[in-house]
Protein backbone atom coordinates (compact mmCIF):
# COMPACT_ATOMS: atom_id res chain seq x y z
CA UNK A 1 0.00 0.00 0.00
CA UNK A 2 1.52 3.24 -1.29
CA UNK A 3 2.05 6.14 1.47
CA UNK A 4 2.05 9.99 0.80
CA UNK A 5 5.18 11.57 2.28
CA UNK A 6 4.93 14.91 0.45
CA UNK A 7 1.98 16.70 -0.39
CA UNK A 8 3.75 17.17 -3.93
CA UNK A 9 2.93 13.51 -4.57
CA UNK A 10 -1.30 14.03 -4.62
CA UNK A 11 -0.22 16.72 -7.18
CA UNK A 12 -0.05 14.26 -10.26
CA UNK A 13 -3.82 12.11 -9.27
CA UNK A 14 -5.42 15.59 -8.23
CA UNK A 15 -3.88 16.91 -11.68
CA UNK A 16 -5.10 13.43 -13.53
CA UNK A 17 -8.77 14.57 -11.92
CA UNK A 18 -8.42 17.70 -12.76
CA UNK A 19 -7.57 16.81 -16.89
CA UNK A 20 -10.35 14.31 -16.84
CA UNK A 21 -12.79 17.20 -15.94
CA UNK A 22 -11.59 19.21 -19.39
CA UNK A 23 -9.54 21.62 -16.82
CA UNK A 24 -6.61 23.06 -17.99
CA UNK A 25 -3.95 24.17 -15.07
CA UNK A 26 -0.84 25.91 -13.84
CA UNK A 27 2.06 24.70 -14.18
CA UNK A 28 3.31 26.04 -10.41
CA UNK A 29 1.33 27.18 -7.12
CA UNK A 30 -0.37 30.51 -7.78
CA UNK A 31 0.06 32.78 -4.82
CA UNK A 32 -3.09 34.18 -3.34
CA UNK A 33 -3.07 36.53 0.22
CA UNK A 34 -0.28 34.53 2.14
CA UNK A 35 -0.88 31.14 1.48
CA UNK A 36 0.13 29.21 -2.35
CA UNK A 37 -2.91 27.44 -4.69
CA UNK A 38 -1.75 24.36 -4.91
CA UNK A 39 -3.56 23.54 -8.05
CA UNK A 40 -5.69 26.11 -9.75
CA UNK A 41 -7.71 25.25 -13.19
CA UNK A 42 -10.14 26.31 -15.36
CA UNK A 43 -12.40 25.22 -18.48
CA UNK A 44 -13.40 27.18 -21.06
CA UNK A 45 -15.99 24.61 -22.13
CA UNK A 46 -17.73 25.25 -18.60
CA UNK A 47 -16.52 28.29 -17.85
CA UNK A 48 -15.21 27.00 -14.31
CA UNK A 49 -12.51 27.73 -12.30
CA UNK A 50 -11.35 25.40 -9.78
CA UNK A 51 -9.16 25.43 -7.09
CA UNK A 52 -7.53 22.10 -4.92
CA UNK A 53 -5.66 22.43 -2.05
CA UNK A 54 -3.66 19.25 -0.90
CA UNK A 55 -3.29 18.06 2.35
CA UNK A 56 -1.59 14.43 3.84
CA UNK A 57 -3.41 15.05 7.01
CA UNK A 58 -4.27 18.93 8.01
CA UNK A 59 -7.62 19.17 6.96
CA UNK A 60 -8.63 22.28 9.04
CA UNK A 61 -5.36 24.06 8.15
CA UNK A 62 -6.76 23.16 4.49
CA UNK A 63 -10.42 24.31 5.19
CA UNK A 64 -8.71 27.22 5.87
CA UNK A 65 -7.39 28.06 3.04
CA UNK A 66 -10.14 26.42 1.30
CA UNK A 67 -12.86 29.45 2.64
CA UNK A 68 -10.42 31.90 1.22
CA UNK A 69 -9.60 30.35 -1.99
CA UNK A 70 -13.66 31.26 -2.67
CA UNK A 71 -12.72 34.13 -3.29
CA UNK A 72 -11.33 33.36 -6.57
CA UNK A 73 -12.44 29.88 -7.72
CA UNK A 74 -15.86 28.83 -8.34
CA UNK A 75 -15.02 25.27 -7.08
CA UNK A 76 -12.91 24.24 -4.45
CA UNK A 77 -11.70 21.58 -3.51
CA UNK A 78 -9.58 19.73 -0.85
CA UNK A 79 -7.54 16.67 -1.42
CA UNK A 80 -6.20 13.96 1.27
CA UNK A 81 -5.14 10.31 0.77
CA UNK A 82 -8.13 8.76 1.06
CA UNK A 83 -6.50 7.15 4.60
CA UNK A 84 -7.14 10.10 6.77
CA UNK A 85 -10.07 10.92 5.91
CA UNK A 86 -11.79 9.41 8.93
CA UNK A 87 -11.04 11.92 10.79
CA UNK A 88 -12.41 14.65 8.35
CA UNK A 89 -15.79 16.73 9.44
CA UNK A 90 -17.41 16.31 6.05
CA UNK A 91 -20.57 17.83 6.90
CA UNK A 92 -18.37 20.89 7.63
CA UNK A 93 -16.72 20.81 4.36
CA UNK A 94 -20.32 20.36 2.61
CA UNK A 95 -22.09 23.41 4.30
CA UNK A 96 -19.11 25.50 3.23
CA UNK A 97 -19.46 24.18 -0.44
CA UNK A 98 -15.89 22.76 -0.49
CA UNK A 99 -15.22 19.99 -1.93
CA UNK A 100 -13.55 17.04 -0.79
CA UNK A 101 -11.63 14.38 -3.42
CA UNK A 102 -9.85 10.92 -1.51
CA UNK A 103 -6.68 10.03 -3.27
CA UNK A 104 -6.39 6.25 -2.83
CA UNK A 105 -2.95 4.16 -2.73
CA UNK A 106 -3.64 3.37 -6.65
CA UNK A 107 -3.27 6.99 -7.45
CA UNK A 108 -6.44 7.46 -8.81
CA UNK A 109 -9.05 10.58 -7.06
CA UNK A 110 -12.48 9.86 -5.85
CA UNK A 111 -14.84 12.64 -5.33
CA UNK A 112 -16.38 12.26 -1.92
CA UNK A 113 -18.17 15.91 -1.49
CA UNK A 114 -19.22 17.92 -4.65
CA UNK A 115 -18.35 21.72 -4.69
CA UNK A 116 -21.35 24.01 -4.65
CA UNK A 117 -20.06 27.08 -6.87
CA UNK A 118 -19.04 29.50 -4.78
CA UNK A 119 -21.32 32.97 -4.10
CA UNK A 120 -18.10 34.55 -3.04
CA UNK A 121 -16.13 34.88 -6.05
CA UNK A 122 -14.32 38.51 -7.09
CA UNK A 123 -14.42 38.88 -10.66
CA UNK A 124 -11.21 40.67 -10.87
CA UNK A 125 -9.42 37.66 -9.02
CA UNK A 126 -11.04 35.08 -11.32
CA UNK A 127 -10.59 36.89 -14.28
CA UNK A 128 -7.20 37.59 -13.44
CA UNK A 129 -6.40 34.05 -12.68
CA UNK A 130 -7.50 32.52 -15.87
CA UNK A 131 -5.80 35.12 -17.97
CA UNK A 132 -2.34 34.02 -16.04
CA UNK A 133 -3.34 30.07 -17.48
CA UNK A 134 -4.17 31.42 -20.63
CA UNK A 135 -1.27 33.03 -21.05
CA UNK A 136 0.90 30.23 -19.86
CA UNK A 137 -1.28 27.39 -22.10
CA UNK A 138 -0.38 29.88 -24.91
CA UNK A 139 3.32 29.46 -23.89
CA UNK A 140 3.89 25.91 -23.67
CA UNK A 141 2.47 24.95 -26.91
Amino acid sequence: MKRFKREAALLPPVAGYAKRKAFFMQEAELPFYEYRIDLYCFSPAKDITAAFELKLTKWRRALKQALLYQLCADHVYIALPRKVLRGVDTGLLAKHGIGLLAVGSSGRCEQIIEPLTSRLVLPHYRAGFIEVLKETRHALR
